[in-house]
């Protein structure tokens, strides 16, 4: 049985990441926080690179005064990556800490001040600022929280809007909400990150799994770490794949954001929310292909990105109704 201890347990997943990770392991090494009361766990994800070696090298040569391991699991995927630190994380809190995230100073005592004075909490989100390897385009701004960077909300404090969600990058959970999903047979409807494929959400499920369990997410702006952008992630044609893997995971979703309006929910209620959103989605995807093709702008960036997303979240309803009538069975008999 892994102890319960108060304090975090930091989790690094990565998957290739031996280059990006020095930045992000010499700001851990720099944390204020007190060394008893956090560790680190690298999860290497399927690396190929050398991963595991260079991050135990690293770590003993730096003479690390608090708790480390270098865990590996063999499922490639972003989720199983993040799962397997759950179950292996000593510490009441966890941290999710993405391979390109430096963290500030203050992020790791700042974070657990806010959740000790606050047990309504069940995730906490911070604000990245992102650090470009290239000159930045001119959309980025626009577009910026899809990069989980910028702020989470405009005020700090719980999000109120509903259902509230923050990105898993630099996220703390508690990580007893979650785990007592997971010991009743809970199982991921999201597949998130997996190698070069850009599917997402499992942050966001984690979110509302948080509030199905009663707790609330909050942000400060407080929290703030350096998110690497390298040349290749600022490109229109990865953006548009970023999205449609963002969008594909819509339908999915449903059953959360079902019961998170109605704990009571029915299957009647649920299959009239399910259908509802895929004729309606459907009809915008075609009446957005009609227009754009009469009006010649399918060729604009801003069209060409609607396009993506709107034949994205279309398919994902279709694809996944039968799916999402098993996840909501799953979800109802855990509440």
């Amino acid at each position: 049985m892994l102890q319960n201890r108060s304090g975090i347990s930091i989790v690094v997943c990565t998957h290739n990441g031996k280059n990006r990770l020095p930045p992000v392991l010499s700001a851990l090494m720099d944390q204020s926080l007190l060394p008893g009361m956090f560790e680190l766990i690298v999860i290497d994800n399927a690396s190929t690179d050398g991963t595991t070696l260079f991050c135990e090298q690293f770590l003993s040569e730096a003479e690390c005064v608090f708790s480390w391991q270098v865990v590996l699991e063999q499922q490639q995927g972003l989720n199983h990556a993040r799962h397997r630190g759950l179950t292996v994380a000593q510490f009441d809190v966890v941290l999710f800490c993405d391979d390109d995230n430096a963290l500030s100073r203050d992020y790791l005592q700042l974070g657990l001040s806010l959740l000790k004075d606050n047990p309504a909490i069940g995730a906490l989100g911070g604000c990245g600022i992102p650090s470009f390897e290239t000159a930045k385009p001119v959309w980025f701004d626009t577009y910026s929280h899809s990069f989980a960077v910028g702020p989470q909300s405009k005020h700090d404090g719980r999000i109120l809007h509903d259902p509230a969600e923050v990105y898993g990058a630099g996220t703390f959970f508690r990580k007893g909400i979650l785990l007592r999903f997971f010991e009743k047979g809970f199982h991921a409807t999201m597949t998130d990150r997996k190698g070069n494929t850009l599917a997402s959400g499992g942050d966001v499920e984690w979110c509302y799994l948080v509030q199905l369990a009663g707790y609330e997410i909050w942000y400060d702006h407080r929290l703030t770490f350096i998110h690497q952008m390298p040349e290749g992630r600022l490109r229109w044609s990865y953006y548009l794949r970023l999205k449609a893997g963002i969008a594909s995971g819509t339908g999915r979703l449903l059953p959360y954001i079902c019961l998170l309006k109605n704990h009571q929910a029915s299957w009647f209620t649920f299959g009239f929310n399910w259908f509802s959103q895929a004729v309606r989605s459907t009809l915008i995807y075609f009446k957005f292909y009609v227009s754009a093709w009469i009006l010649q702008k399918n060729r604009k960036p801003e069209s060409e990105l609607a396009a993506v997303v709107l034949r994205q979240k279309m398919t994902s309803y279709w694809k996944h109704g039968g799916s999402g009538f098993r996840h909501f069975k799953l979800l109802k008999r855990m509440l």
